[in-house]
């Protein structure tokens, strides 16, 4: 229950930057049961039940993954660049069939409630002192940028202090209820 190889199966150039490639591949298989577990996992995925896909950026790509285990790969600028992401993205699918294996499908509610973050959601589990260390000019700029997927818990330095250890575990269970080494 695993994907032994991700195969291009097509390349066009891309719409945006014509000169780089816009890539299809294929996993070999249907990847219908890991789709909630990799949006899940991905901080700042979107989840389409209804298109059966998830989207997110990948090392600066965009990353579409389909139920039928298609995967779209936009913007590379070589071919090689794409076969190693493919590559990555084939550990990473492997990775949630193991969690698959293991834990089954996860709870639908993590999906609702994943869909329904808001920045003033996340708000509430910052430390909310203004600081500005994080280059934001205040704790609710930086949750609107950490909900939209522009910065990230690490960038706050303030919820590496041990006073502030459960709201980070608590805002990283809201942002990534699943974990995949990826």
């Amino acid at each position: 229950m695993s994907v032994d190889k991700v195969e291009i199966i097509e390349k066009i150039p891309c719409l945006l930057e014509p000169r780089k490639l816009q890539i299809s591949a294929h996993a070999g298989r249907p990847l219908n049961e890991i789709l909630s577990i990799l949006y899940l996992a991905i901080p700042h995925s979107n989840y389409s039940k209804a298109f059966g896909s998830v989207t997110f950026l990948f090392r600066g790509k965009l990353v579409t993954i389909y139920a039928s285990g298609k995967i779209n790969l936009g913007c590379v600028a070589r071919e090689e660049i794409a076969i190693e992401l493919l590559e990555n993205l084939k550990n990473l699918i492997n990775r949630a069939f193991e969690y698959y294996k293991i834990h089954g499908q996860p709870d639908p509610k993590l999906i609702e409630k994943k869909g329904k973050v808001t920045p003033l959601e996340i708000y509430k589990y910052l430390p909310k002192t203004n600081c500005k260390e994080c280059g934001e000019q205040g704790c609710f700029p930086f949750a609107v940028k950490l909900s939209n997927g522009e910065r990230t818990l690490r960038e706050c330095p303030q919820l590496k202090m041990p006073k502030y250890g459960d709201n980070r575990e608590e805002l990283e269970r809201m942002l990534q209820p699943i974990k995949l080494e990826y």
